[in-house]
């Protein structure tokens, strides 16, 4: 499981932002929603990284949209997206076995779910002639199609996630906030947010109390002291942590 997060703000939505990021990044693969914007950002970062015979990034894009999508298919097509939703169940429930294992048997348990993404794949197939291309069904199901080799690239693949909902859930903080903020109202306040966001969602990532991390880099700083990252905080306090006491 991830241990950090970042955030970076801009003023646009361009993938030129997410393209300049990757193309600086060690990263090789990015999982995301299929958004235009990140193809591109891919393509412009691979394109400096081919040029500089670095690895290229892989798309990889996230089963939870994809299921999403089948959930929200509409009347008359109920039967239909009911199974395409209980197979996802099954490879979800699969996936929940896969994380309890360590991560050298992990693909050992999400081969069990390549028969179940060919059945959806197979039963997607079939719709293509009788439905209406405009249907919720039909939408969902070329989804599933369209992007079905990035949709399952991560059962080849241990690190990388079945979707990406644990980066959904750590942006939900900025953009409900944002709600109430109604802006940061300075450039210098927007760079202090997502310093400070990086760093409280990278805390809640290591099971780290924020208060107690701040207190320490601000001591650290006063002192002259580089400052740890949240995953050097929290091995630093188990080390001090006297053998048979617990850490909670």
């Amino acid at each position: 499981n991830s241990t950090s997060s970042y955030f970076e703000i801009h003023n646009t939505r361009s993938g030129d932002v997410a393209g300049g990021l990757l193309t600086q990044a060690a990263c090789e693969r990015l999982v995301s929603d299929v958004f235009s914007g990140y193809a591109r950002a891919v393509r412009i970062a691979n394109e400096q990284r081919n040029k500089e015979g670095k690895p290229l990034i892989l798309n990889c894009y996230c089963n939870a949209h994809a299921r999403r999508k089948f959930k929200q298919v509409e009347s008359p097509f109920e039967i239909e997206s009911e199974k395409f939703v209980a197979l996802y169940k099954k490879i979800y429930r699969l996936e929940k076995i896969a994380q309890k294992r360590p991560p050298h048997r992990i693909l050992r348990v999400r081969r069990l779910m390549k028969s179940l993404f060919e059945q959806m794949k197979s039963f997607a197939e079939s719709l293509e002639n009788s439905i209406s291309s405009k249907s919720t069904l039909a939408v969902a199901a070329n989804y599933f199609l369209n992007n079905y080799t990035e949709l399952t690239y991560f059962l080849s693949e241990p690190d990388v996630p079945i979707d990406n909902n644990q980066e959904e859930r750590e942006l939900r903080s900025p953009v409900i906030g944002r709600k109430t903020w109604y802006g940061t109202h300075s450039i210098r306040g927007a760079q202090t947010n997502v310093i400070l966001f990086t760093l409280v969602s990278s805390c809640k990532l290591c099971k780290v109390n924020p208060r107690e991390y701040f207190r320490q880099v601000v001591s650290d700083i006063h002192e002259g002291k580089a400052q740890p990252t949240p995953g050097e905080f929290k091995s630093h306090s188990l080390e001090q942590t006297p053998a048979g006491v617990g850490t909670g």
